[in-house]
């Protein structure tokens, strides 16, 4: 979970929104212009990549989950920031930039650059980050809450760093146990849960039922056949499918059996077939 650093000493003005994401990103470059004051933490730092942005069925947060080593990081996040890191992952360019493209839009016309961003501290079930950044001769590092963070190296191509202490205090989220958490089910490699509404907004679906693809695990079978994350399974062989449950009853037929799921991709219908592997010779 995130929560900001300790306010200020003077008490702190509120600003709409949008006018408040705009002044975060205008301070941030304004940053540039004072002397550098130290650089993220580095160390045993532990390189890290994101692998999926998916919804706690129990508190209904968005979740970011970070692997490396082995490992997993889950960090519990904003819906706009999920939302943001979600397009970051899928390649997708809002017709007008957001909160972390003004950012990166800043950084590039300052000539400035994000060297790498750092998870740095767990504290209180808070997470702490950093992102260290290069204008020219000078290095500065700059505060940040995880979502933003990540966000904004996923525009730049920053690396993404965790200290070995903020892996320890982590839940252990281990890497078969997590997929199957509150209602998330592991099929063909990939990783689907019940549509949601939060979940709806977050992949930009205006679907109320069905199977939500939230990760697909490269070089297995659903990615083979050409399932994307954000897809939502609306059928499989001529039978609506609302929900996991169904799935699963739709794909308990005979093992080696042919299907054929009706999918929505990016607002319209796909149909993608899914053939048995070739049987092995004796």
């Amino acid at each position: 979970m995130e929560r900001p650093r300790p306010a200020p000493l003077l008490p702190p003005r509120r600003f709409p929104a949008a006018r408040g994401a705009a002044l975060r990103a205008l301070l941030l470059g304004a940053c540039l212009l004072l002397p550098l004051h130290g650089g993220a933490a580095t160390g045993e730092a532990v390189l890290m990549k994101v692998r999926q942005v998916v919804v706690d069925p129990f508190s209904r947060t968005p979740v970011v989950i970070l692997e490396g080593a082995g490992k997993l990081l889950p960090i519990w996040i904003g819906a706009a920031e999920a939302s943001s890191i979600a397009r970051a992952l899928e390649g997708k360019h809002p017709s007008r930039p957001n909160t972390h493209d003004l950012i990166r839009n800043l950084l590039d016309g300052l000539g400035a650059a994000p060297e790498r961003v750092t998870i740095t501290e767990l504290k209180e079930s808070t997470y702490f980050a950093a992102i260290a950044i290069r204008a020219g001769a000078r290095r500065i590092t700059v505060d940040s809450r995880p979502s933003d963070a990540i966000a904004v190296a996923l525009r730049t191509g920053a690396p993404i760093y965790a200290m070995p202490e903020v892996l320890r205090k982590s839940a252990e989220f281990h890497d078969r146990a997590f997929p199957q958490r509150g209602g998330v089910t592991r099929v063909m490699g990939m990783h689907v849960q019940d549509l949601t509404a939060e979940l709806g907004k977050l992949f930009d679906t205006k679907l109320r039922e069905g199977v939500l693809v939230a990760h697909v695990e490269p070089e297995s079978s659903a990615s083979e056949h050409g399932f994307r994350r954000g897809d939502v399974i609306t059928g499989v062989d001529g039978r609506p499918v609302r929900n996991t449950e169904e799935l699963g009853e739709a794909l308990a037929a005979p093992e080696r059996r042919r299907h054929t799921f009706r999918i929505q991709r990016g607002g319209g219908p796909r149909t993608i077939v899914v053939s048995p592997p070739p049987r092995k010779q004796p």
